[in-house]
């Protein structure tokens, strides 16, 4: 079985290349970071359809571009 990782990277997480160099130290298969490209700059609508989710969470606005 091949393990890999997945992250999803802020400017208050490890860094990307650190994570990547200590995933390979350990032998992982491979390192996944989701992409949000389309990120609204207005709160207008609220973000997943559902006011009760209350504002957009923080990683999200702090993931890098």
């Amino acid at each position: 079985m091949e393990i890999g990782i997945l992250m999803f990277p802020t400017d208050k997480s490890i860094q990307p290349v650190e994570l990547a160099q200590a995933c390979e130290e350990r032998g992982f298969e491979s390192l996944w970071f989701p992409e949000h490209s389309h990120i609204p700059t207005s709160r207008e609508t609220p973000w997943n359809s559902n006011p009760e989710l209350g504002p957009l969470p923080e990683e999200y606005w702090r993931a890098h571009d």
